[in-house]
């Protein structure tokens, strides 16, 4: 899973703890710096082939009309001023049935500098059971531009279609849909955040969720579940010229010699879709930290091509994340429904490993047989 996205809100928290809590960089709106006004308003396959008519419907369903880039971002217009939006969104699932109830808009009361910190926030705080990531995005944009994005999760395509609305120093409103096999599973409009502020958007029930377990020879093993859609988003609101990860570099159109396509304002591109990732390998017991951002080309076949670091680690790490890289399968992109050659960005983080299912497990039987042993004292 790639969630390059939280080292990059780490360190813009970190960078404006160091400004004193005041805006940093010429008024790039660090937390803190100005009141927020709030309102309570409403919330609101594997085969690339036979997938993409049914992406491009999904996708032609969730964005409006207008010239659109990576991820469908279409031409922005100028309110907004100065201001723009490094914005931030993971997707979680949770299993409803054994949680408690969670309102269909929350306001964190605080912000998370990784995937494992939220989690474990919201597990503690909202009483969520397994809750999972699935899929994570950063993304900047400028105020009214509109954003689309796509991942499969089990056999359907999930699209995300968003749209920072009057943003303005530490201010904005956001839009936010989700669709998942092509039925809606979230709406939410005008939501107002702050700047670092995070929220939580509670979605509907699908079956693109999966369940680990320990299968035949303790190896860990998953299925497709039905479960509870949940979204966190946070924005960092900075000056345009700040913005990270615009939607054209993230992904484009390009010709059979790696040069851009010109898009008309009618145009409508989708960029590819990683349908089998490959995790890089390294001798065992190898302590890896840090992220590898990579590039490339995806062909018209959901091959990827050219694959280049444009940041590292080391010589070594970062010729194993190439390896990995090119062996990604991929939903090719998409400009007016038909099969292009695209760009693509992607950022490997390498952290500690999590626990094992089978630690997690016997952690769990700890812990009963503990409050077994306390029941049974007088």
């Amino acid at each position: 899973m790639n969630i390059f996205s939280f080292q990059n809100r780490r360190r813009e928290m970190q960078r404006c703890r160091g400004a004193g809590g005041r805006d940093a960089d010429f008024g790039s709106g660090c937390r803190g710096a100005s009141p927020l006004p709030r309102s309570s308003a409403p919330p609101l396959l594997r085969s690339p082939a036979p997938l993409l008519l049914l992406l491009l419907a999904i996708v032609a369903l969730v964005s409006p009309s207008g010239a659109t880039s990576q991820s469908g971002a279409t031409r922005a217009r100028t309110s907004g001023g100065q201001y723009g939006v490094n914005l931030t969104f993971a997707v979680y699932q949770y299993e409803a049935a054994r949680s408690a109830e969670v309102q269909e808009v929350t306001r964190l009361s605080g912000t998370f500098s990784s995937a494992e910190e939220e989690i474990a926030h919201i597990k503690d705080k909202y009483k969520l059971e397994e809750v999972e990531m699935r899929h994570v995005r950063s993304v900047g944009l400028l105020s009214e531009e509109d954003f689309n994005d796509a991942v499969l999760l089990g056999p359907e395509y999930m699209t995300f279609h968003t749209t920072p609305r009057e943003v303005v120093r530490g201010y904005m409103k956001l839009d936010f849909q989700v669709r998942y096999a092509n039925k809606p599973m979230l709406e939410a409009r005008g939501v107002e955040l702050g700047n670092f502020e995070t929220v939580l958007l509670k979605g509907e029930r699908g079956a693109f969720g999966v369940k680990y377990f320990i299968g035949a020879g303790g190896r860990q093993e998953s299925a497709p579940v039905e479960r509870t859609l949940l979204i966190s988003i946070t924005p960092e609101i900075t000056p345009m010229r700040n913005l990270r990860n615009r939607p054209e570099q993230l992904s484009h159109p390009v010709d059979e010699h790696g040069s851009p396509i010109d898009m008309k304002e009618t145009d409508r591109f989708t960029p590819p879709v990683a349908l089998d990732r490959v995790v890089p390998k390294f001798e065992s017991g190898r302590i890896i930290r840090g992220t590898v951002l990579l590039s490339g080309v995806v062909t018209e076949e959901g091959e990827i091509l050219n694959v280049r670091v444009l940041r590292g680690i080391d010589p070594v790490i970062d010729e194993r994340a190439v390896a990995a890289l090119r062996q990604y399968r991929f939903s090719p992109a998409l400009l007016n429904g038909k099969p292009v050659r695209a760009t693509y960005r992607e950022e490997l983080a390498f952290a500690a490993p999590p626990p094992s299912l089978r630690e997690i497990q016997e952690e769990i039987e700890k812990q009963r047989e503990k409050e077994k042993e306390k029941k049974k004292k007088p």
